[in-house]
Order: structure tokens, then sequence, then C-alpha cells
């Protein structure tokens, strides 16, 4: 008789999108020759990026995200690989 061992690994990625390092994610972006216009604008989306925090009702004052890309957003996933 032969044993076969299936070995199956999953990994939870929401965590690592919020690690993403602007510098870094950019600097990939460059080496890739993407289109200034395009490199433009998401530079603008991702350094220009501020939110809040709300609990309950009450309401944190608005800050600047510094790194991660954004759950949810289209390009995040394609983002993320890049890196």
């Amino acid at each position: 008789m032969f044993m076969v061992l299936f070995v199956c690994t999953m990994s939870d990625a929401t965590k690592a999108f919020d690690k993403v390092k602007y510098c870094k994610l950019f600097q990939c972006l460059m080496t890739r020759k993407l289109p200034y216009v395009v490199l433009r604008l998401l530079y603008n989306l991702y350094t220009n990026h501020v939110t809040r925090v709300l609990r309950n009702t009450i309401q944190s004052r608005w800050f600047g995200v510094l790194n991660g890309v954004k759950q949810g957003g289209v390009l995040s996933p394609v983002l993320f690989c890049t890196i």
C-alpha cells in the first residue's frame, strides 16, 4: 500500500496588503516602465489618501495613510503582486 500525503497551506493576504511600502511600490512600478501619466495618477491616489476611525458615534481626526494598498480596490491585487 502507498500512502499519499497532501499538504495544503492557506495564507491570509489581507494583513500583507496593509504592509506595502509606497517607496518600494513606486520603485517597482518605475522599473516596469509604466507611462508617466499612470504613475502620476497612482501616486496621487495613494499618497494623498486620508481616513479616520469611526467607533459607535465617535469619529477620530483625519489622518494620512502612509502605507498599504486599498483593500477592495480593483488594482490592489495587481499592485500587491508587483512587489
